[in-house]
């Protein structure tokens, strides 16, 4: 084995405050930079955001006591950010954004379908973001006078989407950078809102046991908040593949959901407490702060709540815009930037049209239950398999090459997939869809995460045996 190049904090192609230079094509030695401690920092800097608050918040909504809310956050979270370690570890041996690894499981015609989705998805997380950030953003500056009107909506969804793509743009180094800063200042004002509402708590909302659903409500709410970083593992390998192709996965998967972990549970706690002082009855994210909050400390953290879901919501639109390029649409990583931005604006069209900002987040999060958690299932289990050995020539090559497969389809992927989507909707039991086998014959309760992940994941192992992929693992093909 070759000797592990010392990391560099910085090359030419990949600097902070310049435009990267790679899109999706595999990331050459030469460019290989950091260590797995900038993937802690990014990831602390991109979870410490209002959505996450509001993300713990929903355990009460749910109807769950303080004791079982938190145990539905400790017990998602260390799942989720565990699939998300290991959903960075296959960055450094590929060079190329995570959802082009689906290429090696799928075929590279295979791929197209969780490529699609996967795109979707993080569409629809930028834009989800944006309409807190927007709506902060709006009633930030009527409070420095200007009047209530659509307009001034209008001008801050430009302004919060224009500070999005910009950072975007610049790509890698740039996010990281970004993310690491704002982590520290998010961090103190989450801390302050903390401290300014636990004066509105009481003895009684504090030891009150659940109010509805029990066991089947709380394996509800440990779904969604696992959901979550579910949503993150097609993302994660994006800032991973410019580490050294030798560095530790361990390591790897250690900083990178330990760092999301942290975050997570920090912000999600200061949820629960933020919906306890309000009776249980979060209304609107924005809206509902100034029943708590004192006037001089809402402005600083309305700031907070930009920056956070602004920081949180680069990643998005990055990993969106190789998402574009993942689907071999004719544009650069610029244009796909701009494609982004886009549909961004129709998609907040669409929610105002919608109606509710809180009732669409947790549709979505049941949403990326159903999909996420079988396809990750499979991409790591293909990592294991091959023994992290990939062709990066072969990832990038259409028609041919060692990932066209039979026709360009990997039949055992596209399988052990459609057959984990089956699994996640026959054993679902949520407000986005309730199986009649669940709410019949198994009590009410939601198992869809653990039925995609198990099924996707044990199929694609079972139908993967001797087809090829030791071959590949031992470099004889």
């Amino acid at each position: 084995m070759s000797a592990i190049p010392e990391p560099r904090s910085v090359v030419g192609a990949d600097r902070p405050w310049s435009v990267e230079r790679h899109a999706i094509e595999p990331i050459p030695t030469s460019d290989r930079h950091g260590s797995p401690g900038e993937l802690f920092r990014l990831w602390v800097g991109a979870n410490v955001n209002y959505v996450v608050l509001i993300t713990g918040a929903l355990a009460v909504v749910q109807g769950l006591s303080l004791q079982a809310s938190l145990a539905a956050i400790v017990v998602g979270n260390l799942l989720g950010c565990a699939v998300v370690g290991l959903a960075s570890i296959m960055g450094p041996r590929t060079g190329t954004a995570g959802i082009i690894t689906t290429r090696t499981s799928f075929g590279q015609l295979g791929a197209v379908l969780p490529i699609v989705i996967s795109t979707l998805a993080a569409i629809g997380w930028f834009s989800i973001n944006s309409i807190i950030a927007t709506d902060s953003l709006a009633k930030l500056m009527t409070m420095m006078g200007l009047p209530e009107s659509q307009w001034v909506g209008v001008v801050a969804m430009l302004l919060v989407l224009a500070a999005e793509i910009v950072v975007a743009i610049f790509g890698h180094a740039t996010i990281i950078a970004a993310e690491e800063y704002v982590a520290v200042l998010l961090v103190l004002l989450f801390i302050g809102f903390a401290l300014m509402i636990l004066p509105h708590l009481d003895a009684r909302s504090l030891t009150a046991s659940s109010r509805e659903g029990g066991f089947g409500a709380w394996l509800l709410v440990t779904g969604l908040i696992f959901s979550y970083p579910l949503s993150w593992t097609n993302f994660a390998s994006d800032y991973s593949r410019y580490l050294p192709e030798q560095t530790s996965w361990r390591r790897i998967a250690w900083a990178a959901g330990g760092g999301q972990f942290v975050a997570l549970v920090f912000c999600e706690i200061i949820g629960v407490l933020f919906a306890l002082a309000l009776g249980g009855a979060l209304t609107d994210p924005v809206a509902d702060l100034p029943r708590l909050l004192p006037q001089w400390f809402l402005l600083p953290f309305l700031v907070a709540v930009i920056l956070g879901s602004i920081a949180a919501n680069v990643p998005n639109g990055y990993t969106a815009g190789l998402g574009l390029l993942a689907l071999r649409l004719p544009m650069g990583r610029v244009a796909s930037m701009f494609a982004i931005a886009a549909a961004t604006v129709v998609f907040r069209v669409f929610t105002l049209l919608y109606g509710h900002a809180i009732d669409l987040y947790e549709r979505w999060l049941g949403y990326l239950v159903f999909w996420t958690g079988p396809w990750i299932s499979i991409v790591v289990v293909d990592f294991f398999m091959r023994g992290g050995v990939y062709s990066g020539a072969g990832l990038m090559e259409w028609g041919g090459g060692s990932y066209w497969y039979g026709r360009g389809v990997r039949w055992p992927g596209v399988v052990a997939f459609l057959s984990g989507l089956a699994a996640s909707v026959l054993f679902s039991d949520s407000d986005l869809y309730a199986s009649p086998l669940m709410t019949r014959f198994l009590g009410g309760t939601d198992l869809s995460f653990e039925a995609g992940i198990l099924v996707s994941g044990c199929l694609y192992f079972v139908l993967s045996r001797g087809r090829g992929l030791r071959a590949e693992r031992l470099g004889t093909t």
